[in-house]
């Protein structure tokens, strides 16, 4: 539910709160790099197309990859252990 509406805010939207960053695009970026570059694979994100742009754009970005480095998007998740 909570990425249905996250990608609902980014349908009108380059970024959360419009045609800049802010800290919540940070904030919320920085919440969802480990599930999306281990979890979150193409298929899982298929319907979230506004956040896999969003995403896509603010990890692009060179302030982001001066902290984070480069984001490689999950290719197959990565199962918990039992």
């Amino acid at each position: 539910a909570a990425l249905t509406i996250l990608d609902r805010q980014l349908s009108d939207k380059k970024y959360l709160v419009g045609e800049r960053i802010t800290l919540a695009d940070i904030a919320v970026v920085s919440a969802l790099i480990y599930p999306m570059k281990l979890v979150c694979d193409a298929k899982y994100l298929k319907p979230y197309g506004n956040i896999v742009r969003w995403f896509t754009d603010c990890v692009g970005q060179a302030e982001f990859k001066a902290v984070i480095g480069d984001v490689v998007m999950c290719k197959k998740e990565i199962p918990a252990k039992q």
